[in-house]
C-alpha cells in the first residue's frame, strides 16, 4: 500500500539556541543565518547552560527578533526563575510587535511562578507558550499551553520523555531539546563534541540528541518525528565554521521526514554514461 502524500511530505522542524558564551555579536550573526536558511528559529535560554546571563534581557531579545525575518524568536527559562526573568526590566516593549515564543523548563507542579507571572510575560511577549509534559492533566489545562517542550539534561530518559509529552500533547506540537555535533565524518562529529562545555550540561549528542554524520544525523531526527516529535531545539558546539554546521541542519530538517526508522538510506545514483570500466585503446 502506498504511503499517504501527507505522511511522506512530513517535516520536522529545527531550531536552535544561541550560545551564551558569544553575546549579542554571536546572537545576532547566528540569526541572520537561521533566517536565510530558512530554520524553525533561534532561542534564548536564560540563564543560559553556559556563560553569563543577558545583561538586557529585552534588547538582547530585539536583537535576536529582528535578525530572523520571518522565523520566530524564543526564550526558554526556567520555572524557577521566571519572577526574576519577568522583573528583570520594565522595558519588554521593546520587542513588542515581534511575538516572542516562551518555553518553561521545571518539574510539574511548576516550582515558584504562579499565573501572574506567567500572564506577565506572556504579555510581555507576545508570543505562545509551551511547558513540560503535565504529571496532572487540570495544571496543563489552565496553564493553556499551546505546545509541551521537553528540556534536555544529561541523564534524562529521552525515549522516555518524549513519549510522555507526545502523549500529554494530544495533538499539539512537541519541542524536544537537544545536543547536536554534525560532521562530515564521525571522526569530525566527535572532534566537534569532545571537550565542548556545553555538552557537560546537556549530555552527550550521542545519547541525548543528534550525532554523527549528516546520514546519521538525519537518521536519529527521523526517529524522534516518528516518535511525536515536531521540533528538535538545537544546541550546537562552539565553532569557527557556523554557516557550515547550520546548512547542515537545515539539511537533516529536510532529510527527516523522508525516512522512516530504520530505512536503508537511498541507493546511491548511477553513474554517468561512459564513466568507469576499462578504456578503449585509442584508434589507429
Amino acid at each position: 500500500m502506498a504511503e499517504p502524500a501527507a505522511r511522506r511530505s512530513r517535516r520536522l522542524g529545527l531550531s536552535v539556541v544561541a550560545e551564551g558564551r558569544s553575546g549579542a555579536p554571536g546572537v545576532s550573526q547566528l540569526a541572520r543565518l537561521a533566517g536565510r536558511l530558512d530554520l524553525a528559529g533561534v532561542w534564548w535560554r536564560e540563564p543560559p547552560l553556559t556563560g553569563p546571563r543577558a545583561v538586557d534581557l529585552p534588547a538582547l531579545l530585539d536583537v535576536l527578533r529582528s535578525g530572523l525575518a520571518d522565523a520566530p524568536a524564543g526564550l526558554i527559562a526556567d520555572s524557577r526563575d521566571i519572577p526574576a526573568v519577568a522583573g528583570m526590566s520594565t522595558a519588554y516593549g521593546t520587542v513588542r510587535g515581534f511575538p516572542i515564543r516562551l518555553a518553561v523548563c521545571g518539574q510539574w507542579p511548576l516550582a515558584g511562578p504562579g499565573p501572574g507571572h506567567l500572564a506577565e510575560l506572556l504579555d510581555a511577549l507576545g508570543g505562545g507558550l509551551a511547558l513540560p509534559p503535565a504529571r496532572e492533566t487540570g495544571q496543563l489545562a489552565m496553564a493553556g499551553a499551546a505546545a509541551i517542550f521537553v528540556p534536555v539534561w544529561p541523564d534524562r530518559d529521552l525515549d522516555g520523555e518524549l513519549a510522555g509529552a507526545a502523549a500529554a500533547a494530544a495533538g499539539r506540537p512537541v519541542l524536544v531539546e537537544v545536543p547536536v555535533s554534525v560532521g562530515r565524518t564521525s571522526t569530525e562529529a566527535r572532534a566537534r563534541a569532545d571537550g565542548e562545555e556545553l555538552f557537560a550540561a546537556t549530555g552527550h549528542p550521542s545519547e541525548q540528541g543528534l550525532f554523527g554524520t549528516l546520514e546519521e544525523c538525519q537518521g536519529a531526527a527521523a526517529r524522534l518525528l516518528h516518535a511525536g516529535a515536531t521540533e528538535l531545539v538545537c544546541y550546537l558546539p562552539r565553532s569557527h565554521d557556523l554557516p557550515d554546521v547550520l546548512a547542515q541542519l537545515r539539511a537533516i530538517s529536510a532529510g527527516a521526514g523522508a525516512l522512516r526508522p530504520g530505512e536503508p538510506p537511498s541507493a546511491a545514483p548511477p553513474p554517468p554514461a561512459g564513466w568507469g570500466g576499462r578504456r578503449r585503446p585509442a584508434a589507429g
